[in-house]
């Protein structure tokens, strides 16, 4: 069996690395937008006027203006095929972006939502209220819920949630109080976890289905490994590269050992007052944390991959006015990453 999943692997990153070429190029006075792939040679004059992302993969969402004026969008895939005229998928005025090379969209006559493959072919049908990206090729579906308008916006009462696959194969059909679920950790038991760190569902198969909750795995991270013991080397071990903050005029991106250096006494101070923690889920800026070192933690569309790689802050005495401590997940576990001084 290795052999053939070699190959496979292999396979797969060999079309990435290609892919990945696929970057913007604009006219004159940036006011469309085309593509290049300097491995394949391929280039798609500047002609959109507004795009999904400054790069794709596999597939990305494209809009252009016609003759008489009307602008209109589709998918432009790597193989230049186009498919889902006027059918791209939005969320808060933002275009969906390819994830595990696969893409949102929309019937807008239906309302209802499925899955583009990297190749444009339907996988998952246009059959539901809501679908999430494509997270370890795994789905969550809405179907059956009634939408309800809320002024400007709106949002989805009652239906059924269930977790399903990239062929539209159900794998749980009650999957309604998943949140804030590491889709990456999946582990297909007969019985469901004694870990409190996760979450388990009765699969359609017999099976158990369990996940990672983030926050969960954050708190036991924080309070049993990190808090105990904490030492200025500690920290250091579990902190990023840099370490941002706000000095009253600029962001600030210092050192990890400068940064600690400096302000030891603040941070241990407020390490120490554990009982006044107050968890809440982060929001990676990447206008803020932009450059090379945080190229990994945005997808194509300049987007925080907050599914993979989410961020938690610490606000002191029930807000942040007393200051905050924010953490981002990494490969290497949990790392102090931006600091809010006491306002």
């Amino acid at each position: 069996m290795r052999k053939p999943l070699l190959i496979l692997a292999l396979l797969y990153c060999s079309h990435s690395l290609v892919a990945q070429q696929f970057t913007a190029n604009y006219n004159k006075d940036s006011t469309l937008t085309g593509f290049d792939n300097a491995s394949t040679k391929t280039r798609i004059a500047p002609q959109f006027v507004t795009v999904g992302g400054s790069k794709f993969q596999d597939v990305v969402a494209v809009m252009k203006e016609d003759k008489q004026g009307k602008w209109y969008g589709y998918y432009l895939f790597s193989s230049m095929k186009t498919a889902g005229t006027d059918s791209l998928y939005m969320f808060d005025n933002a275009f969906d972006c390819e994830n595990e090379g696969f893409i949102r969209f929309t019937d807008h006559k239906t309302e209802q939502t499925g899955i583009f493959n990297r190749n444009g072919k339907i996988v998952v049908p246009a059959a539901y209220n809501y679908v999430s990206m494509v997270t370890n090729g795994m789905v969550i579906a809405l179907q059956g819920a009634k939408k309800v308008q809320d002024g400007e916006h709106f949002y989805y009462s009652g239906g059924k949630t269930l977790l399903i696959d990239t062929t539209n194969k159900v794998l749980v059909s009650d999957f309604g109080k998943a949140e804030d679920l590491n889709m990456y950790s999946v582990k297909i038991a007969d019985t469901p976890s004694a870990d409190t760190t996760r979450m388990s569902f009765a699969g359609v198969n017999g099976k158990y289905y369990t996940f990672q909750v983030y926050g969960k795995e954050f708190s036991q991270w924080l309070h049993q490994e990190l808090l105990p013991g904490l030492t200025k080397e500690k920290l250091a071990a579990n902190t990023f590269a840099e370490v941002t903050y706000w000095d009253e005029e600029n962001w600030i991106h210092e050192d990890k050992k400068k940064f600690i250096d400096k302000h030891w006494d603040f941070l241990l101070a407020k390490f120490r007052d554990g009982a006044a923690f107050n968890l809440v889920s982060g929001n990676f800026n990447p206008f803020i944390m932009e450059g090379p070192l945080y190229d990994k933690y945005m997808n194509n569309c300049f987007q925080s991959k907050d599914w993979q790689y989410p961020s938690w802050s610490i606000f002191f005495g029930g807000s942040n006015e007393k200051g905050q401590l924010d953490f981002l997940r990494t490969e290497e576990g949990y790392k102090l990453i931006g600091v809010g001084f006491a306002k």
